[in-house]
């Protein structure tokens, strides 16, 4: 173990007890209590519709009903208490995840290359895996569309590292495919720039403010 190991804690012991208040707090993320009204009610933390697929729900998702509630009660309520978790089974991990986005996929990834017969568990309080870097899929006059879900701006495949990249020629991404799909100039060819609209119920005064982001403009 290295010093930055340390320095976060990863030699400290974590008893049964801790552990089960830490994941009873997550929980509480993606279990909503009926408290909090018609709007997450009918949420479930399991979607047992084969149906049911997030990346072609519409509107906006980023921090869906059911996600953000129990992170909301401790910062504006204080609420520091949480039930227990309910444990389904007695089933072993040798790895727990908290979080499906990049990082934690990854973590979960390279644990098992390592360890082909590990059992991990990964826990994310939202309905789909990728954290920021989610996607959208629309149809469109009876094709596939790919949109990403927010990760536009983290950075251009031309400036991963090796490991990145390994990583992803292993997944089999082919970035030519990336290079020959997306219009690079297109911002650029029709004079379009980012923004943030600021309504005047909200702010007292209608605003369009204008701002450049660093990938237009390579």
């Amino acid at each position: 173990m290295n010093n930055l190991d340390k320095f976060l804690g990863l030699g400290k012991k974590i008893t049964r007890r801790d552990f089960m208040q830490g994941v009873a707090g997550f929980s509480a993320s993606v279990a909503v209590n009926a408290a909090f009204g018609k709007e997450t009610s009918n949420w479930s933390p399991v979607q047992k519709d084969q149906n049911f697929y997030p990346p072609g729900l519409i509107g906006l998702r980023g921090n869906h009903a059911g996600s953000f509630e129990a992170m909301h009660s401790l910062a504006r309520q204080g609420n520091k208490t949480w039930p227990l978790a309910s444990i389904s089974s007695n089933k072993h991990y040798d790895l727990i995840v908290v979080g499906a986005g990049i990082s934690g996929l990854s973590a979960a990834y390279y644990f098992k290359k390592d360890r082909p017969n590990a059992e991990i568990l990964i826990l994310d309080n939202h309905d789909d895996f990728g954290g920021h870097a989610k996607r959208n899929e629309f149809q469109v006059d009876q094709t596939s569309l790919l949109g990403y879900g927010g990760a536009q701006t983290m950075q251009e495949p031309s400036g991963y590292s090796q490991i990145v990249k390994e990583l992803l020629g292993e997944l089999g991404v082919d970035f030519d495919v990336f290079y020959g799909a997306y219009n690079q100039s297109f911002f650029k060819d029709n004079n379009l720039r980012a923004g943030i609209f600021f309504d005047e119920k909200g702010w007292g005064k209608k605003a369009l403010v204008q701002y450049d982001l660093g990938c237009f403009d390579d």
